[in-house]
């Protein structure tokens, strides 16, 4: 997998990491990106229990500061290997260009210092979601995902979501847990989530380069009507669209950001496993770089599926029934 911001980890960082590991009695290293490189921050010791050292870190978590913890893991706590667990935060209101970097970084960190010491993955976007509670919730789940491989907890953890609530449902805000998205995100792709608030386009469409292994910009556009989406995605491939409906209901204006993964009957096998399998984690990807709540999550063979009628009917289900049911009645045919 390539390099996708360009920043990679600093020597003082690799020595550090070293050190850390060694050290029994270190609980966290902190990592921070400082002049286009990954640095080290403090070595935290424990003090205590696995959960209640997560106190240790608040000192440090600022409320706009993105930040890279890793946090020595025991296995009576989360029921996996010994190991460390990788915290990725990265607040919503943190600046856009700092997201950007984060989000397009955190690869490349866990492949510098060695994917096979991170155990698990810990995704926050508030400075709250780093508690006890917290990591009671991330712990339970990872408890409950043993022994299965990494791969095999994100496909359950896709089926489990569309089995409870239907893909085409609304998906949450948060996530204490790893997104499972196994491919990195290229720096166009988290540059254009990051900008999704401006007035220069409202569509985003995502494909999968499956020779790279990464997740990459196919287009961006502004467009007025949600017709005109056929015109922007694939009729033969699978595709991930991130769409800002703007629209009316009544006297009430809304903006949604309307998630649509299309899969056309004629896609390559391979491509349906693999986007079928990224689709949910890709959604919490965007959540965390855009700040900004998916409202729907929409699928379809296709763009042409896709109208502002069956977008409304999707957000505003109530008001559309409403309006049916108060449609004027059709006049009574001629008499005989």
């Amino acid at each position: 997998m390539s390099n996708q911001s360009g920043i990679k980890a600093s020597p003082a960082l690799l020595d550090a990491f070293r050190a850390f590991t060694i050290d029994d009695d270190a609980r966290t290293l902190l990592v921070k990106i400082e002049d286009e490189s990954l640095e080290p921050g403090e070595i935290i010791k424990a003090k205590s229990s696995y959960f209640d050292d997560v106190a240790l870190l608040a000192p440090y978590i600022s409320e706009k500061e993105p930040l890279y913890i890793l946090y020595r893991t025991d296995n009576t706590a989360t029921g996996t290997t010994a190991g460390l667990t990788f915290i990725s935060y990265i607040p919503d209101v943190a600046p856009v260009r700092r997201k950007m970097l984060y989000a397009s970084t955190r690869n490349t960190l866990v492949r510098e210092l060695g994917g096979d010491k991170i155990t698990a993955s810990f995704f926050a976007t508030e400075k709250d979601e780093i508690t006890r509670e917290g990591f009671q919730k991330f712990a339970e789940h990872e408890k409950l995902s043993q022994p299965l491989t990494k791969e095999e907890r994100a496909l359950r953890s896709v089926r489990e979501v569309e089995a409870k609530e239907g893909f085409a449902g609304t998906t949450t805000r948060k996530s204490h847990v790893s997104s499972g998205l196994t491919f990195p995100i290229g720096a166009d792709v988290a540059g254009a989530l990051a900008g999704m608030n401006c007035e220069e386009y409202n569509v985003i469409v995502l494909e999968i380069d499956v020779q790279k292994e990464s997740i990459e910009l196919a287009k961006k556009a502004q467009i007025e009507e949600p017709t005109h989406l056929h015109s922007m995605i694939s009729t033969d491939q699978p595709r991930y669209t991130f769409f800002l409906f703007k629209h009316a209901i009544g006297q009430e204006n809304h903006e949604s950001l309307v998630f649509i993964y299309t899969c056309p009957p004629g896609s390559k096998i391979k491509e349906k496993m693999l986007y079928a399998s990224c689709r949910a984690a890709i959604v919490a990807e965007a959540e965390a770089i855009a700040g900004m709540k998916v409202h729907k999550r929409v699928e379809a063979a296709d763009g042409s599926e896709i109208t502002r009628d069956s977008l409304l009917a999707d957000l505003h289900p109530q008001q559309q029934e409403t309006k049916r049911a108060f449609a004027k009645p059709k006049a009574p045919g001629r008499r005989r």
